[in-house]
């Protein structure tokens, strides 16, 4: 009978510690936004933090060769503006100055005003086409730094998934980052932990330590059934993955 109790009260004394792997806080899954074939990729920082370098490169050539031209095309419009803009007004000049001359027939009033109209729709135009090519050429560059996969220093590696030689499309993975300025415990604990979670002090390995609770799912988890799901965000740890102690103590 006493070696039932002994059991019975270890069992309670142990309800309350779960295990969990300090994973990153934050981690990100990078995905391709354009398609292309791989030109460099430096596979060697795969488990390293980043260093603002292009560590994947896509092939940008045309693109490049593309926002070029589309620059000239730019900066020469630009320049015919200035000269549409000149010829307007001095149509728009001469027209004021006529039309409500009486010396002026209505045919070489009508002839003022369509030549005013017809400097004014071309100057429109060319303005609404150097629109368009700032547009593009804002298009180009950001598909370009697309093409220009940069990690920051911050980040750690965690995978890259494509090699060189390889085409990548849109959507295809590219690498894995972390950022390992905290870690996330996850535990599943009981109905009984659960209730119990506001009026307690969390233990980290037998001590207390900064913690956050960031999520409590109240119903239960999917894979484990007879657990309700707390992330927990803590300092990061010297090592990250290893398997940490978890302890709900109740405050006296």
């Amino acid at each position: 009978m006493k070696i039932f109790i002994f059991l019975f009260v270890a069992v309670l004394l142990q309800a309350n510690q779960y295990y969990s792997k300090a994973q990153p806080l934050w981690e990100y899954h990078i995905k391709s936004d354009v398609s292309g074939k791989v030109v460099f990729c430096d596979e060697l920082k795969e488990g390293s933090m980043g260093e603002d370098k292009v560590l994947i490169h896509i092939d940008d050539k045309i693109d490049k060769i593309e926002l070029e031209t589309t620059k000239a095309e730019y900066e020469n419009l630009k320049e015919m503006i200035q000269i549409s803009q000149r010829v307007y007004e001095l149509d728009k000049t001469s027209y004021e100055k006529i039309k409500s001359l009486s010396t002026y027939s209505r045919t070489q009033k009508d002839a003022k005003l369509t030549k005013m109209l017809g400097s004014k729709n071309t100057l429109l135009s060319q303005q609404t086409n150097l629109a368009k090519l700032k547009l593009k050429i804002e298009a180009l560059k950001d598909k370009i730094d697309k093409k220009n996969i940069k990690i920051s220093s911050k980040y750690y590696i965690q995978k890259i998934y494509p090699k060189k030689g390889e085409f990548v499309n849109f959507g295809s993975p590219l690498v894995d980052i972390a950022d390992l300025s905290f870690a996330k415990l996850t535990i599943f604990v009981t109905d009984e932990d659960l209730k119990k979670l506001e009026n307690s002090d969390i233990l980290i390995d037998d001590k207390k330590q900064k913690y956050k609770i960031l999520k409590i799912l109240k119903t239960t988890d999917s894979k484990n059934l007879s657990g309700y799901k707390v992330e927990i965000a803590i300092d990061a740890p010297k090592i990250f993955s290893k398997l940490v102690k978890v302890e709900i103590k109740e405050k006296r």
